[in-house]
């Protein structure tokens, strides 16, 4: 038979013949002892097609496995080749951002004409943009591998609305472009969740009306979301459960800038790709900030879309993100400590003896340069040994950079601290680095080390710092 379908069932015919030229004669008992090993004959038969089927099938899954668990290797080892590469240009690309910050925020506290501090200002602004875009491209793989979580605290919900206008400010005075914020009289002044996600996410915002607005204004607004209000078509999965521990903020930021494609608005919030404007096209842009906005709000259990009407018409973002409601055991611990403090403590660090690590020539010097602008008294190393034989008591803080190649840093640490046998002796240890994933941070908690600080720094960041350092001898994390 021709034209079988793969669903064509195929049977098997066994035929039992006796010797019809004997002359023996069969009696009926003995042809139903012939019918019976017939039947057993035909049923091992089956039974043998079945056991080979199972076989073939059982080869074919065990060759799927093999495949699949390669597959998997595969892929884990593509994953841990990315995440090295990535830890790498990390480091690679903060050291001269170090530099370039470093020294722009100095030369910006010496005397300028108006002219060159309108330039220092520039280069500052430009560098921490780039160092923001470098934030970007690590931020999102964490968030495509699963491996960023949310920092959760409790903060001050005002004071994030209002740095983000003083950061944004300068850049729009520029543009001429007038900006307000409105904080309803009902939004908490105190929050729980991830301040520096949240913060990230309000400044890539208005960044982007700013980016986006040649001329007119831009409006923040801040509001607690009412329950009926919550609910959204263009988001079904976005499932809002008001409750008395936690509440919705909604932020709406409006400007007047070149509008928007409705057509193109979905494509703003995937990586690496933006509006084909010629105003989009114009302002430039790394294609990462609203594709971030977008899995931050996710993790904050929010939902943030855009609205348009079409190019020269403006555009409106919003966004809503679920924070806590801080208990009121921990009122008395309020206003918050922020996380790098006014300059009203300690300014001036004459005479305080800091050693610096760093293998980075330049780096060394940036650092050396920004402490001795603060009056402290710096020598410098570039190896563990020279550490090791230069570390005195005398020296108070020990700045590492705890991830150089060839050099385990932590240990490095631990065997400072051993090195001073009395308490009042061992220096404070801080790490500055370019690397800051979460297995450096807890290695630096593991051995003792005192401050994390991440590269880039400026003058002013240094200085709360140390003060921070000094004042509180505790861990402490500028990131």
């Amino acid at each position: 038979m021709t034209g079988l379908s793969s669903h064509t069932k195929c049977y098997a015919l066994m035929v039992l013949m006796l010797p019809s030229d004997s002359a023996r004669q069969w009696h009926v008992h003995e042809l139903e002892l012939v019918e019976v090993v017939a039947d057993q004959v035909a049923v091992a038969l089956s039974h043998a097609a079945i056991l080979e089927e199972s076989m073939r099938a059982r080869d074919l899954l065990m060759e799927q496995n093999v495949a699949l668990d390669l597959a998997r290797r595969e892929a884990e080892t593509a994953i841990r080749a990315r995440n090295d590469f990535l830890a790498v240009m990390n480091h690679e690309m903060r050291t001269p951002m170090h530099a370039i910050i470093a020294l722009s925020s100095l030369l910006q506290e010496t005397e300028l004409t108006p002219e060159q501090r309108l330039m220092v200002e520039t280069i500052l602004k430009s560098s921490n943009l780039l160092a923001t875009l470098i934030n970007d491209v690590l931020d999102l793989s964490k968030l495509e591998d699963g491996s960023l979580q949310l920092d959760i605290g409790t903060f001050n919900l005002h004071s994030v609305f209002k740095e983000v206008l003083n950061l944004i400010k300068p850049v729009a005075s520029v543009k001429k472009l007038s900006i307000t914020l409105n904080l309803a009289q009902d939004l908490p002044v105190y929050a729980v969740g991830d301040e520096k996600r949240l913060m990230q996410t309000v400044l890539n915002v208005v960044g982007n009306a700013v980016k986006f607005s040649k001329e007119g204004s831009i409006s923040i607004i801040a509001f607690v979301a009412k329950s009926e209000s919550l609910r959204d078509s263009r988001a079904p999965d976005f499932f809002p459960m008001p409750s008395d521990n936690h509440f919705y903020l909604r932020v709406q930021v409006k400007d007047s800038g070149s509008g928007i494609n409705p057509q193109e608005i979905p494509k703003l919030f995937t990586k690496f790709s933006q509006s084909q404007s010629s105003a989009t096209r114009n302002s430039g842009g790394n294609g990462l900030g609203l594709a971030i906005c977008k899995r931050f709000v996710n993790l904050m259990e929010g939902h943030i879309w855009l609205e348009s009407d079409g190019l020269a018409k403006g555009c409106t973002a919003t966004f809503i993100v679920k924070l806590g409601i801080p208990e009121r055991s921990n009122e008395s611990k309020l206003p918050f400590t922020p996380k790098v403090p006014a300059n009203h403590g300690q300014t001036n660090f004459s005479g305080l003896k800091v050693l610096v690590m760093d293998d980075n020539g330049v780096s060394r010097m940036v650092t050396k340069g920004l402490l001795e602008h603060l009056g402290c008294d710096v020598s410098t190393v570039s190896s563990s040994e020279e550490c090791l034989h230069g570390v005195s008591h005398e020296h108070q803080v020990v700045f590492l950079d705890v991830c150089m190649p060839g050099i385990d840093g932590f240990d490095l640490a631990v065997t400072i601290r051993e090195k001073f046998a009395k308490r009042h002796e061992k220096p404070l240890i801080v790490a500055l680095t370019g690397n800051t994933d979460k297995v450096t941070k807890e290695n630096c908690m593991r051995v003792g080390i005192n401050g994390v600080i991440q590269k880039p720094i400026s003058v002013d960041k240094m200085r709360s710092i140390l003060s921070e350092l000094l004042e509180h001898r505790v861990l402490y994390e500028a990131l």
